[in-house]
């Protein structure tokens, strides 16, 4: 079976022990996620967290390091979502909110979408995040480790045969 891939671009940001969270509320109830969502054909991931941070809470930011990655395979999820889920895979970017910028609510939210909220690190465990990656941001908080994006412009090309030099 073959699945397409959604890439997800995804901002994490932490502040003052708290991280920034989107939420929404349905008839289930009230749910949280990191600001993010699908990249948008011809655009790097990069501009598309900052795309999708404007659009969900009307922030600016610096992207920084990759902070981690997280796979939502239909074929081996948790249970927790219906059996349609597309194949995602989210890149949880650390961000830094730009000085003066303040989230909020956009004028025409995300189906659902109800608040943007900074909720302590330490009231996690009592909220519902989908996807249920708590323990991590806590842990990345405490460690900071982070991965690196190469992007392909910030390498230094090869010469080609036709412009080989001569020794």
């Amino acid at each position: 079976m073959t699945y397409h891939i959604r890439v997800r671009p995804t901002a994490l940001i932490i502040e003052n022990d708290a991280v920034l969270l989107v939420e929404y509320e349905d008839e289930d109830g009230i749910h949280y996620n990191l600001p993010g969502g699908g990249a948008e054909p011809g655009e790097t991931v990069i501009d598309g967290v900052l795309r999708e941070l404007m659009e969900e809470t009307k922030a600016e930011a610096d992207v920084g390091p990759l902070a981690f990655v997280y796979e939502c395979a239909p074929h081996k999820q948790s249970g927790e979502y219906p059996a349609d889920t597309p194949h995602a895979l989210n890149l949880i970017f650390e961000c830094k909110l730009k000085p003066g910028s303040v989230p909020g609510l956009p004028e025409i939210p995300d189906p659902d979408q109800s608040a943007v909220r900074w909720v302590p690190l330490s009231e996690l465990a009592s909220i519902i995040l989908f996807p249920n990656i708590k323990e991590q941001i806590i842990h990345y908080a405490a460690q900071r480790r982070s991965i690196e994006l190469i992007e392909d412009h910030q390498l230094d090309c090869y010469v080609h045969n036709s412009q080989k030099r001569s020794d």
